[in-house]
């Protein structure tokens, strides 16, 4: 009986933490995606100075702002 009480908790803990981080994605979506394009812009900046490349010759379009 204990385990099988533990094993229900455990499922119902699961799905409530994924009810949750459903909710908290849906909720923080625009910023979740404003902080990931900002990080992927810092990351090709860093990148092209240690690569010598600039985007600036190629075409001029941000490639990762959605």
């Amino acid at each position: 009986m204990g385990k099988a009480l533990k094993y229900m908790f455990g499922i119902g803990a699961a799905i409530v933490a994924i009810g949750i981080a459903v909710f908290l994605i849906f909720t923080y979506w625009d910023k979740i995606v404003a902080a990931t394009s900002a990080g992927l812009r810092v990351c090709t900046n860093l990148l092209s100075q240690f690569s010598g490349d600039s985007s600036d010759s190629k075409e001029s379009s941000d490639y990762y702002d959605i």
